[in-house]
């Protein structure tokens, strides 16, 4: 018996051994893949099995079951093969992450019918094609990405199994299996019970018919009436939930103005039958009219005559009426395309069947992550990927029906709608490329949490932008780099060189510091820098951040003297500032020599303006001595410092001669230190130091 066994086991690897070692890397890749990899990537985090209400195995903690205690939107072998897998994965101590098992578990379950699928591929091809020809389909199959990508997060590969078995039983004539899993199929999702009217015509005696009709009733009801009979409200939900919800990611959906994907009812609110009957959208699309359609092209394909014990027609038939489901469904999801990408590898398997297969598989990418994640904001790009996707059923439909009534005319014309279509998606896929990415990037802007920043910053002339937070500087380079001089510093050996270095590449610099740990340990070194060798002009507060301006350094005029005393207490002992022409917009720098007389107990802040004849302040600069590095409480006497300070002139001053005017006060009375006259005592609140001219633009 043993060695029978081993020697039939030999004979079918010799027979089929490209296919066997195929298959034990397509099921070692994909085993791996579970273990390892996460669907989603960078864009979305799959990495769980996300079929609607997706912690409802949880439930099963508290005792409630699905179709028992509260309704799904699928058959109850799913709902209820996850809540088995769900309580033996708990029998395993948990992981770090406590969805390690249940996810591991489960997929490895639906990696048996992935297998099966890939077999029943090879099987398939094998009756229509020769052994040659479904090797071939199988690396194809292989090779597609969606059927892998769905295996990690959804459970399409279940139903599809029993589709594709359907399928294989109705080629080889044996109609109990073949009823059988339409039987076990329908009680998974309604896909793979679209075969039954291929089977009703290839079976040839009515009594097969009946057979087939039979035992998919039968299992069907072995399957269901315990959950008849628990609760038959639930287990109808199936049916009742798809007719009441509005029309989603198809054409029927744009025509109605819906341009999103699909939604669920919440978890908490499945225990209530009467919350089962729901539409998320408002719909006025009268799609019974669309059901009349469909029911009358299949009805039309259907009863015209076609050699149905052909089983290359018997199976694209079946493609066909998969590919016309997706095109008339009311909604549509992306994992729904692997019911149709076996039959595009069963029935072309060329560079036509690949093409197909590719485009089909962008165009889902495009509208899902991309069109409904990337760039939800911004429909039109939803949008282009249905219709395209739609347009390309409708090419594959007319694929399928020239294998059932061939045209070489139509043919013709379809190769060249095809290589139409290859053509304008290269094309297009360039511009369409660059609009999407600047509405995503708007999409970005407008989430970004440093927006007024960015507004604020990008409204500025060109200039260097300083930050001392990397996280910040990631964020916020693709918005400002253009137009502006991008810098991330720390407070180390090197920043004096790095700051010098920058300061000669820019009239003007900007500071932008949100009190992260990286701005508290670098920021108080680079504003320290900045403010002995350039000029602070500025401070804008946001929410966030505050944004620092300073106006660098070009050669210094000479410091004259002023001598000037506030208060006895502190000296103003000169004074260096360029005295012009200047014009609208610029920046007038300013250079104050202080000398403590009497260590003051107080903060004093400086203020520098620009007034004119009529003591109207035009430019004004107030701030603490050298950037707020030097308290003036910390003075001690005979100290002295030099203090920048920039005034940035407004673009509406008109030309003419204005006084610089320096002062101190203190800013928690707001009251001025004076000005010590030698003969009549205190007199003045302020000193002018000198005059600068203004000019208009055009000189």
């Amino acid at each position: 018996m043993l060695s029978r066994v081993t020697n039939t086991a030999r004979e079918g690897y010799q027979e089929h051994s490209d296919f066997v070692l195929l298959a034990i890397l397509f099921a070692s890749f994909r085993l791996l893949t579970l273990l390892l990899f996460e669907p989603g990537g960078y864009i979305l985090d799959w990495s769980g099995y996300y079929v609607p209400g997706a912690n409802f195995v949880q439930l099963s903690d508290w005792g409630f079951y699905p179709v028992v205690h509260y309704w799904m939107e699928y058959p109850p072998l799913f709902p209820w093969l996850s809540v088995i897998v769900y309580r033996l994965s708990m029998l395993v101590p948990p992981w770090r992450d406590p969805n390690l098992w249940y996810n591991l578990l489960l997929g490895s379950t639906l990696l048996i019918f992935e297998i099966g699928n890939f077999v029943l591929i090879y099987a398939i091809a094998l009756k229509l094609r020769g052994r040659e020809a479904a090797v071939r389909c199988a690396w194809l199959y292989a090779g597609l990405f969606f059927p892998l990508m769905t295996l990690l997060f959804w459970f399409e590969s279940f139903p599809l199994f029993f589709l594709l078995l359907g399928v294989y039983m109705i080629i080889t004539g044996r109609p109990l299996w073949a009823g059988i899993a339409a039987g076990v199929g329908f009680m998974i999702k309604l896909v793979p019970a679209f075969v039954a009217p291929v089977a009703l015509r290839v079976f040839p005696k009515m009594s097969q018919k009946a057979i087939y009709v039979l035992a998919a009733v039968l299992v069907a009801l072995l399957i269901g009436l315990p959950f008849i009979f628990t609760n038959a409200t639930f287990f109808l939900t199936p049916f009742l939930y798809q007719g009441s919800a509005g029309p989603w990611e198809t054409v029927w959906a744009l025509l109605d103005g819906y341009y999103s994907g699909g939604e669920t009812t919440a978890l908490e609110l499945r225990f209530d039958p009467a919350d089962i009957v729901v539409s998320f959208h408002e719909s006025s699309f009268p799609y019974g009219l669309v059901v009349i359609a469909f029911v009358a092209i299949y009805l039309l394909l259907y009863t015209r005559r076609i050699d149905w014990q052909d089983s290359l027609k018997a199976v694209a038939f079946c493609g066909l009426s998969i590919d016309l489901f997706l095109i008339f469904s009311k909604g549509y999801s992306p994992q729904w395309i692997v019911n149709l990408l076996p039959f595009i590898v069963l029935l072309m398997p060329n560079l036509r069947g690949v093409t197909y297969s590719v485009l089909l598989m962008a165009a889902n990418v495009l509208e899902f992550p991309i069109g409904t994640m990337l760039i939800g904001d911004h429909p039109w790009v939803f949008i282009v990927a249905v219709l395209f996707r739609t347009l390309l059923l409708v090419l594959l439909s007319v694929e399928f029906g020239l294998i059932l009534f061939p045209s070489p005319k139509v043919k013709r014309i379809l190769r060249v709608a095809l290589t139409s279509v290859v053509i304008l998606t290269a094309l297009g896929s360039l511009p369409l490329g660059a609009l999407a990415m600047r509405d995503y990037a708007a999409e970005r802007y407008a989430e970004n949490a440093y927006r007024e920043t960015i507004q604020f910053l990008k409204k500025e002339p060109p200039a260097g932008v300083i930050l001392t937070d990397q996280a910040l500087y990631q964020q916020l380079y693709s918005f400002l780099v253009v137009g502006k001089g991008l810098y991330l510093l720390e407070a180390d050996g090197g920043l004096e060189s790095r700051m010098t270095d920058v300061a000669a590449r820019h009239d003007s610099i900007y500071v932008i510091y949100t009190d992260s740990e990286d701005d508290q340990h670098s920021n108080p070194a680079v504003e320290d820098w900045l403010s002995q060798h350039a000029f602070p002009v500025g401070v804008e507060w946001f929410d966030n951040a505050r944004v620092t301006r300073y106006s660098t350094a070009t050669s210094p005029p000479k410091m004259h003297t002023v001598e000037a005393n506030f208060g006895g207490q502190i000296q103003l002992e000169g004074c260096a500032f360029d005295e012009g022409p200047l014009r609208p917009t610029d920046v007038v720098q300013v250079s104050l020599l202080w000398r403590s007389l009497e260590p003051p107990d107080v903060d004093y802040t400086v203020f520098v303006h620009l007034v004119d004849e009529e003591e109207r302040v035009w430019a004004q600069h107030d701030g603490q001595p050298v950037g707020g590095s030097r308290p003036t409480s910390f003075w001690q006497s005979g100290e002295e410092f030099a203090d920048n300070h920039g005034l940035a002139l407004p673009s509406d001053i008109g030309p003419g001669e204005y006084q610089i005017a320096v002062g101190l006060y203190d800013a928690a009375t707001g009251q001025r230190l004076p000005v010590l006259s030698l003969d009549e005592g205190p007199a003045q609140n302020r000193v002018l130091v000198g005059p600068v001219l203004i000019v208009t633009t055009d000189g």
